[in-house]
């Protein structure tokens, strides 16, 4: 009896939330170091993103002996650029340089050579990790066991190979991860006390900042972001009242906005002319029986049919041609809606090899490990791959219809169910999630239609996420009542030998 006593005790005191949120927080920031380094680091080979990124800070790889720039070897090292050798149309802009940022004096502090080294960048990372850890469990109630099992199915979504490996590679993605976890983190929150909601609001207006800005496309995940502002009600000193409650969203869903508007504005150039390209002759001609005819339709002479499947990369690319000049007009985003409006088997097409690309979950031609660590090229890490094993087992229609059948799940329950806050918070920002999913998927399918694995990582990202909130909002979130009872049953249990005297 004494030892029943002594463990629930034990559990008593580690399921107090300001106990129980700040050891999770740790443990996750280690064991994230440990998954990433453990054995040698990994982080994820350069594609060709990466000069555009990395020339924000003015640095340019450092090509360890025996690697090779792309696409084979992860290179960690960054040295500063040559002169002229970066400048604004070779830049991209935004929130991806915030991370290596942060990292340059971590770098330099650590004894890593050269301007910038990824490995920084990687521990940082960790650190963040385990930060919105921390603020994830703090909001969790109920059992101490559901809630450690909770933490457990998110570490193994944001472990996972298919997000970890960002955390040592120049890709922008990375900013847009680390945005949307504290977005989701916070969010939990807007079901809390009045100080709560007020420091969740904050965590998920800098994630959601952070998010949108890191690349051209994510802008699209700024509307359920917003959406879920337009809902939420933060009452703090004298706003209170059922439209001043509102007031701060309404300020926070600004401040994302005008985050959005800026990364519209000040994105490089080049790069909404690729996109456009790549989705006409490789989205919609690449698979096409008849390009000379769909280029036809798309106000191209017949004959750029021979460019089909071939991307602005290539040697023999579209632009090349000498008749570009006069037909680039053409190519455009309207244009395009109006041919996949008028062929919807084509738009059914790309969406469902679409469904493959997100469950193929992590691109196959980047490898994972530098030179050192004595692999073959391109060889890729699996050291926690549960999560994308359960992507490619059940396949991406089935993956995002049990996504969506939460979300209606969830949107139910929000309508229907008794009144509990916290739940609400957790059940609102499932359902956005699910919206984040939708807009990056439509996208990365009709955006671009080039390295869609790639592209889909901020939706994989978010159906993981999903799924964790949905096991927490039936698990963790119980009504305050039943929290109070529980809480008072522990602690009459563990101080019963001092009651009873």
């Amino acid at each position: 009896m004494s030892e029943q006593r002594a463990h629930v005790r034990i559990a008593g005191y580690f399921g107090r939330w300001w106990v129980f949120g700040p050891l999770v927080g740790l443990v996750a920031a280690v064991a994230m170091g440990v998954r990433i380094f453990h054995g040698g680091p990994i982080g994820m080979a350069d594609n060709g993103d990466g000069p555009s990124r990395m020339c924000a800070l003015d640095t340019s790889v450092h090509v360890d002996k025996g690697s090779s720039w792309w696409f084979d070897f992860a290179n960690f090292r960054y040295d500063r650029a040559e002169p002229q050798a970066c400048n604004s149309e070779n830049t991209y802009p935004g929130s991806g340089k915030w991370m290596p940022m942060l990292a340059r004096p971590l770098s330099q502090l650590l004894g890593y050579g050269g301007a910038i080294d990824l490995r920084a960048q990687a521990l940082l990372w960790c650190a963040l990790v385990g930060l919105a850890f921390a603020v994830f469990a703090v909001a969790l109630r109920g059992r101490l066991l559901f809630r450690l099992l909770v933490c457990a199915a998110l570490f193994l979504v944001v472990g996972d190979s298919v997000v970890a490996g960002y955390a040592a590679s120049p890709f922008s993605e990375l900013a847009g991860l680390t945005g949307l976890l504290f977005a989701t983190v916070g969010a939990v929150h807007l079901g809390g006390t009045p100080r709560a909601r007020l420091g969740g609001l904050l965590l998920f207006t800098v994630g959601s900042v952070t998010l949108v800005g890191s690349k051209m496309q994510a802008l699209t995940m700024a509307v359920p972001l917003l959406a879920l502002l337009l809902w939420s009600k933060v009452p703090v000193g004298r706003l209170t009242g059922r439209f001043t409650a509102r007031a701060l969203p309404l300020a926070a869903a600004l401040v994302i906005g005008a985050a959005g508007t800026h990364t519209l504005l000040f994105q490089m150039e080049a790069f909404k002319e690729i996109n456009r390209t790549e989705m006409i002759f490789v989205g919609i001609m690449g698979k096409s029986p008849d390009p000379a005819k769909d280029a036809v339709e798309l106000g191209l002479p017949a004959d750029f049919g021979q460019y089909a499947g071939l991307n602005w990369w290539g040697e023999k690319a579209p632009q090349k041609d000498p008749r570009w000049p006069e037909v680039k007009d053409r190519i455009t985003y309207a244009n395009i809606g109006t041919y996949l409006a008028k062929h919807p088997g084509v738009a059914l097409r790309i969406a469902d090899g679409g469904l493959d690309d997100f469950a193929a979950s992590r691109p196959d031609n980047l490898g994972s490990y530098p030179v050192s660590a004595g692999k073959e090229a391109g060889a890729q890490e699996h050291r926690l791959a549960l999560y994308t094993g359960f992507l490619r087992t059940f396949g991406g229609g089935w993956v995002l219809g049990i996504q969506f059948a939460f979300v209606a799940a969830g949107a139910w329950w929000l309508r229907r169910g008794p009144d509990n806050p916290r739940r609400r918070a957790f059940l609102a920002m499932m359902i956005c999630l699910g919206g984040a999913t939708l807009t990056q998927f439509v996208t990365a399918m009709y955006g671009e239609a080039i390295e869609n694995t790639k592209h889909l990582i901020y939706g994989i990202f978010a159906t993981g996420l999903a799924f964790v909130l949905a096991a927490a909002s039936v698990s963790c979130t119980p009504a305050e009542e039943e929290a109070e009872e529980a809480e008072e049953a522990m602690e009459l249990v563990s101080d019963g030998p001092k009651r009873s005297g």
